[in-house]
């Protein structure tokens, strides 16, 4: 029994009844009572007895005739019992009939499996906002298989063979550094950005990990049944990382000089391939797409079909690289060989010395275009770049006048009035070298 000022809190086994004295003024004097609250009835009353122990008395008999669940409610304190009551409100307010232990059940159910990672309340409006349509649910698939199924759709859409060989080498290489058997959507955007970095790439190459991841995402969703639910693409979240401006390496004319000249010694059949990056700017998958019924007397116009944008356009062709297409013109045909892109820098570098970086000569049609044209938009429209890539990349200060006329300047052995071949000098390197070999 314990005391609170000047009332007596009573537990009569394990219901708790306040009593307290009160003094009344009557005819015969100041007389003292004992008052028990009583809340068994659902409402609250004051019951008047002579003595605390006729109120303690009374309090055993109310406690004895409650049923259990009633006993358990009084056990509750007042503002335990008041936050009940108002619960009960909320809950009929949202369904009628809905009891307060069925939504406390569920309640404790849905936190257990949350585990922390969301309030109860965000993991209901993320579900409603992700199933508005009333579609099927999300089927679970490990982020390997989604890989595969995603591959195997891009070869059935028509997308290049090239583009799709990316998107498998760059998935393939994910599945090494995630988690064995990993779900798509057990991944976060924390996970992704640890994955790529451990990869050791640099941040342009980061950039395009995110972009492919989101793509992926993003087809996944829209699969049926979808892979993830509905807006759930965490590669969207990942870091996005600052490129630094970087110019792009341009061959000097002298190396060009040797590699035409080797070319026409040890590899003739890369000859259209070179002249048409080189002095067009196509990039190597363009022209080795390229059909001779595609080249006019003027221009070349290169169907969107066969062009990395999807957009056809319009490349007028140089003085110089008319002489050379005039070596091998036909009114119908591929205008190139079949060459192995993914090693024509390495063969370039054994017949002729000269080591190039990645896109060298696309990156030097744009430079020395650009030193001629001074204009931008123009070598934009012409190379199928953006005029922002193009300012980033092609204004460069260490390009001049005088090497740019050189570069589209440099003419076929077959023509009469030769224009910058290469010396004898430079024949006798690229001959002795193919000897070598």
């Amino acid at each position: 029994m314990k005391k609170r000022k000047s009332s007596v809190v009573y537990n009569a086994d394990g219901v708790e009844f306040n009593i307290y004295p009160v003094h009344k003024k009557t005819p015969a004097g100041r007389v003292r009572y004992w008052m028990l609250v009583d809340y068994s009835t659902g409402k609250r009353r004051v019951l008047n007895h002579t003595s605390e122990k006729a109120a303690r008395q009374r309090a055993d008999e109310i406690r004895a005739a409650l049923p259990k669940g009633q006993a358990d409610r009084l056990a509750l304190s007042n503002g335990e019992w008041q936050s009940v009551c108002f619960a009960t409100e909320v809950v009929r307010s949202v369904n009628e009939g809905y009891s307060v232990y069925t939504a406390a059940k569920e309640w404790a159910v849905a936190v257990a499996l949350l585990n922390g990672k969301a309030s109860l309340e965000e993991a209901v409006r993320f579900y409603l906002a992700h199933h508005k349509d009333g579609g099927p649910p999300p089927t679970r698939k490990a982020f390997e298989q989604a890989a595969s199924s995603y591959y195997d759709s891009k070869i059935k859409s028509g997308m290049s063979k090239g583009h799709c060989k990316n998107i498998k080498g760059r998935l393939k290489q994910l599945v090494k550094v995630l988690p064995d058997g990993v779900f798509m959507d057990e991944l976060t955007a924390g996970q992704l950005d640890n994955a790529v970095l451990g990869l050791g790439i640099q941040g342009k190459t980061r950039n395009e990990y995110r972009a492919i991841l989101s793509n992926f995402y993003a087809w996944a969703a829209k699969q049926n049944p979808p892979m993830v639910g509905k807006g759930v693409n965490p590669a969207k979240e990942m870091e996005r990382h600052k490129v630094k401006h970087r110019e792009a390496g341009f061959c000097p004319v002298g190396d060009l000089r040797k590699i035409l000249a080797g070319a026409s010694i040890k590899r003739p059949d890369m000859l259209p391939l070179l002249v048409l990056v080189a002095f067009s700017g196509l990039r190597p998958s363009e022209a080795i797409r390229l059909d001779w019924s595609e080249v006019g007397a003027d221009y070349i116009r290169l169907p969107g079909k066969k062009s990395k944008t999807g957009y056809s356009r319009q490349i007028p062709i140089q003085s110089n690289l008319k002489s050379w297409l005039a070596l091998w013109r036909k009114s119908s045909g591929p205008v190139s060989a079949p060459i192995d892109l993914a090693h024509v820098n390495q063969r370039i570098a054994e017949f002729s010395g000269v080591t190039l970086s990645h896109d060298s000569l696309r990156h030097s049609f744009g430079t020395y275009r650009q030193q001629l044209v001074k204009n931008v938009g123009m070598v934009s429209d012409e190379m199928g770049n953006s005029a922002q890539i193009c300012r980033r990349h092609y204004l460069n200060a260490f390009c001049t006048a005088e090497e740019a006329k050189e570069w589209f300047s440099l003419m076929p052995p077959t023509v009469s009035n030769i224009v910058n071949m290469p010396s004898a000098e430079e024949v006798q390197f690229v001959a002795a070298g193919a000897k070598a070999v």
